[in-house]
């Protein structure tokens, strides 16, 4: 169970990076709730329809993550709680019963480049705890587990001038050095290849306008804002920006060039 918590700390803090650059854009465009509208396509009709909204801060923070069904209808609301200053979350998990399971805090710290996870139990036993440190330049960062308020390295990433992601170390639990990736890049025209140091294919990316085109390179499926999302090789997911640089759609496309899915995202400002 730990080592599951672990990971899930782990994947979401990997996610932080670019979730701290949108709440920036959120915040100088002054938005207070975004509409997030899901697609689900098979066989080009439509199968699956989401709906919802999401409710922010003066600090970019949701405050309050809304799902309805076709009708309008409340179907569950979460809500989140911060600090005064929007630098600390707290959350709760508790089951069916309603009896609480494990609480989490988030800490961030802008002088520090920093971000703090813990997840403590109902007896006040810290199960996970985990420190996330950029350097001055805001690009290289230091993933470290805390145990017995010793830290220990536990992931390492490196990025050039550009933001692009030069090498990833993983520790294991001691902090001894259990894999080292390197990346290499290739940019032609309007298009950048991205290879490991076995010289395989990681990423391919198009921009053309407002849009970046990322090649899918292998078949995977997952959920995002409640559909399903079915990646085949060949196909394409296309991002498209407004001007103020906030996500306006993503688009799943096959490689026959069918719509599988597509997410779209709806900006309303404070008044």
């Amino acid at each position: 169970m730990k080592n599951l918590l672990l990971l899930i700390f782990t994947l979401s803090f990997l996610n932080l990076y670019s979730q701290d650059k949108e709440q920036g854009i959120l915040v100088k465009n002054g938005i207070t709730k975004r509409i997030i509208q899901g697609f689900e396509y098979r066989n080009d009709s439509l199968v699956k329809q989401t709906y919802l909204v999401d409710e922010l801060d003066k600090f970019g923070n949701t405050i309050s993550f809304k799902k309805y069904d076709r009708n309008d209808s409340l179907v569950r609301e979460t809500k989140y709680k911060f600090s005064d200053d929007g630098m600390t979350e707290y959350g709760e998990i508790r089951d069916k019963d309603g009896k609480l399971k494990y609480s989490m805090v988030t800490i961030k710290n802008t002088e520090k480049r920093s971000i703090r996870r813990m997840q403590i139990s109902s007896k006040n036993d810290t199960l996970v705890e985990q420190i996330w440190i950029r350097d001055k330049n805001l690009n290289d960062s230091i993933l470290y587990r805390v145990r017995n308020r010793k830290r220990i390295l536990s992931r390492k990433w490196n990025y050039n001038q550009g933001g692009m992601l030069t090498s990833e170390k993983r520790y294991d639990k001691n902090g001894n050095l259990l894999s080292s990736q390197a990346y290499s890049y290739q940019k032609n025209g309007n298009c950048m290849k991205k290879r490991d140091n076995r010289n395989k294919l990681v990423s391919f990316r198009c921009n053309e306008g407002n849009k970046e085109i990322w090649k899918i390179l292998k078949d995977s499926q997952g959920y995002r804002s409640g559909i399903k999302l079915v990646s085949k090789k060949g196909g394409e997911r296309i991002e498209t920006k407004l001007e103020n640089g906030l996500v306006e759609k993503i688009e799943y496309f096959s490689k026959k060039g069918r719509l599988l899915a597509e997410i779209k995202y709806t900006y309303i400002k404070n008044n």
